[in-house]
């Protein structure tokens, strides 16, 4: 079945910035204003961080759960288990309450253009979907949002439009002395890095977190929605429900917050910081630029290379060495791009394997016997060691991660330079 994704599943919207630890206990009584959203930055990298917050009244229980429409899977996967507990999960959709998102559920090509702006954002920052990592079956899901006809509705009523909706979302003053203490990234170096990844996600998560919304301006899109969202909360509690939860965008927070605490008698309980993105450096490590290239390089060099080591042993009782074979060519050069180096500047080794050689590269790390090593040899008698490379080079990727060998005493060995 395909399927329109609508607006309010899309929606990527500025938050109020805060800068505060992981874990904090919760306030007696919730404050006025405050972010379901922070970023959190330290040496390590950072972490963006959504507020989980229960409120009591009664023998009733609600939790706010935060969202932002493209996280790590792990986070939707947490925010599922939770779910399973409750009696009650309202949710957030602009759809027809029987449209069920899942995970693989076939999108159809009319997809709102939001959509398809958090599908590349989400690519591009190795987010998952919200939509397409939490099931939306769960017999406890209640629609909480407005349908497609009620939204175009109430923005005809308020004389607005979506895009003016989310221009409104826009935020406003800019906190220029917290913004000059923040570490520089360069975006444009973080894409050429050949991945970037935590930084990449750094730099968005404070374009996300950087404006201050006015959210006193009443809007449809935020304020509208969360009093459909409340008005079918009081329908579960008058079903008898005691256990609920909502689960909205975390921009929509705010104000729902205000409602319940400062309106509808709801008093916070505790409350909990939890992983969205993940934008340490230790899990997203900068990638090599052209890496794949100075592989390619490195494999066509070693294969050069231990065809020369071949031709040369077969033809010579003495030392095999770079330097002998060097002394015995016209060019007085190694065969290959560099004269015997790799595409990082480092010489390829060459080691006494058996009756044979090998011929290796130690990659990028420039560290031996170490899983990004290159490497080709054999282990026959010195007059045929082409027939195991030649078995080997038929390999679907052509990189042969060696086994430690030892540098050969005298014939054969590895020369020092």
């Amino acid at each position: 079945m395909k399927v329109r994704l609508a607006l309010s599943t899309l929606l990527l919207v500025p938050f109020a910035f805060a800068q505060q630890g992981p874990t904090e206990p919760a306030a007696e009584q919730a404050p006025a204003r405050r972010p379901f959203t922070r970023l959190v930055e330290n040496e390590q990298g950072g972490r963006l961080e959504i507020l989980i917050a229960t409120y009591e009244k009664g023998d009733a229980e609600l939790t706010l759960f935060g969202c932002v429409h493209v996280a790590d899977r792990e986070f939707y996967e947490g925010m599922q288990k939770r779910f399973r507990e409750l009696d009650a999960l309202l949710y957030e959709l602009i759809a027809d309450p029987d449209l069920r998102p899942y995970p693989g559920m076939e999108v159809g090509d009319d997809q709102h253009w939001i959509s398809m702006v958090q599908g590349g954002m989400g690519a591009g920052l190795k987010l998952a979907d919200q939509f397409s990592a939490m099931d939306y079956r769960m017999a406890n899901f209640v629609h909480a949002d407005m349908t497609d006809e009620e939204w175009m509705e109430a923005l005809a009523e308020a004389g607005k439009s979506e895009l003016g909706e989310l221009l409104s979302m826009e935020g406003a003053d800019v906190d220029r002395e917290a913004e000059a203490g923040k570490k520089e990234i360069d975006l444009v170096s973080a894409f050429r890095s050949g991945g970037g990844i935590a930084e990449l996600r750094i730099v968005m998560a404070r374009a996300l977190l950087g404006g201050d919304p006015e959210i006193d301006q009443p809007t449809v899109i935020i304020h509208g929605r969360n009093e459909k969202c409340l008005a079918v909360l009081q329908d579960q509690l008058d079903l008898g429900k005691k256990k609920l939860g909502i689960f909205y965008g975390a921009a929509h927070m705010e104000h729902l917050e205000h409602r319940l605490v400062n309106d509808m008698g709801w008093k916070l309980a505790r409350e909990q910081w939890v992983l969205a993105w993940d934008c340490t450096y230790a899990r997203w490590p900068k990638q090599e630029r052209g890496l794949k290239q100075k592989r390619y390089r490195a494999r066509r060099d070693l294969n050069k290379l231990l065809k020369a080591v071949e031709q040369f042993a077969a033809g010579h009782d003495g030392e095999v060495s770079w330097d002998a074979m060097r002394a015995s060519r016209a060019d007085r050069k190694l065969p290959g791009r560099n004269d015997g180096k790799d595409p990082w500047g480092r010489g390829y080794v060459l080691r006494r394997s058996g009756d044979g050689f090998q011929v290796r590269c130690l990659g990028s790390d420039g560290k031996p016997d170490t899983e990004d090593d290159l490497g080709v040899g054999a282990t026959s008698s010195v007059g045929g060691v082409l027939k195991e490379l030649n078995r080997r080079r038929k390999a679907d990727d052509g990189d042969l991660i060696l086994p430690r060998a030892e540098p050969a005493e005298g014939r054969g060995g590895e020369r020092k330079k």
